[in-house]
């Protein structure tokens, strides 16, 4: 017999964000501006800002790739420079080619600056806690990329939240002293494969956060 399909974690992404909202809210998190990570994150954090009570804004950022189909080794996020994974170590032949891949990540956080926040400025944090909100933490680089950003941007006080997260990012994320507040912890970077039930193909996603994103301004 066919091994039958593993049900999702959540129903929605819309419900999932509700239930993360509400986990931050219980855990005594108030006065905070969450900051979605474009695009996966940004969903999510309208939603777990609705539950919370908080406001919301989206940050852009983009995976840096040797290929389409490897891991990424590092990410960018607004004007800040790349966070790279510090256990990747280019041969010599790579070089140019990782330099390539540090620019078209670049020209495509650019590009998304454009199309999610019309090139207009974060939310002022005003002494605010910072929480960043991805959608699916299998690799940390996003998340620790925008922390870089929003630390240069001037923010005090920061954590780092999702539904759903590898353990090895979520011992990145803890070892370089942020708080991480996950739902759902899975063991390895194989992830889940249908952490939504909702799930959509990027383009319908992509413009979906667009849309939420300018609801946001």
């Amino acid at each position: 017999m066919p091994t039958p399909p593993r049900s999702s974690l959540y129903p929605t992404r819309s419900a999932a964000g509700a239930a993360l909202g509400q986990l931050l809210a219980g855990q005594g998190y108030v006065s905070c501006l969450l900051l979605g990570v474009t695009p996966e994150g940004v969903e999510i954090a309208a939603n777990a800002s609705r539950a919370m009570g908080a406001s919301f804004d989206v940050i852009v950022a983009s995976f840096i790739r040797l290929g389409s189909n490897l891991a990424p080794i590092g990410a960018m996020a607004e004007s800040s420079p790349a966070e790279m994974d510090p256990d990747f170590l280019p041969a010599m032949n790579l070089v140019e080619k990782l330099q390539s891949a540090i620019e078209e990540s670049r020209a495509r956080v650019r590009q998304d600056l454009v199309l999610y926040r019309t090139l207009r400025p974060i939310k002022r944090f005003e002494g605010r806690q910072i929480i960043i909100v991805d959608g699916l933490v299998i690799y940390p680089w996003k998340v620790l990329a925008a922390a870089r950003a929003v630390t240069e941007l001037g923010a005090k006080r920061m954590a780092i939240a999702t539904p759903v997260a590898s353990q090895p990012a979520a011992d990145r994320i803890r070892a370089r002293g942020f708080e991480f507040v996950c739902l759902n912890v899975l063991p390895d970077d194989a992830g889940h494969p249908s952490p939504y039930g909702d799930a959509m193909s990027d383009s319908p996603e992509r413009l979906k956060s667009i849309m939420i994103a300018h609801q946001a301004a």
